[in-house]
């Protein structure tokens, strides 16, 4: 009786080391696994699933802003671009372009709170 509860224990022993080492190889797969696809996806560049649009114009596009102003910087911000403009007077100007297309989303002038 004795020799079949020892054999029991050796049984349970022994399938208990080998699902923790099963276990152990499982997730050192899936941390391997996680790691590429993190990197793989760092590598692309689109930021995720969304198709890439890529910057389509066929010429050039005039852009309305008011007379004599001259765009002092610019930043692109995603789709679009922001351009901040002074015209002669010192008066500022800010304009949101659509990148894709280059219609203006916005002219905003900037005026001095008393």
């Amino acid at each position: 009786m004795q020799e079949e509860s020892a054999d029991n224990v050796n049984n349970v022993s022994g399938l208990l080391k080998a699902f923790v080492i099963l276990g152990g190889i499982i997730l050192v797969v899936g941390a391997i696994l996680l790691a590429v696809m993190i990197a793989m996806r760092a590598g692309s560049g689109d930021g995720g699933d969304a198709p890439r649009r890529e910057l389509a114009l066929s010429g050039p596009v005039d852009l309305a802003l008011p007379a004599g102003v001259r765009v002092g910087q610019v930043v692109v911000d995603g789709k679009r671009l922001v351009l901040l403009g002074e015209d002669p007077d010192g008066r500022q100007y800010i304009a949101v372009v659509d990148a894709l297309s280059g219609a203006r989303q916005s002219l905003i002038r900037l005026t001095p709170s008393e």
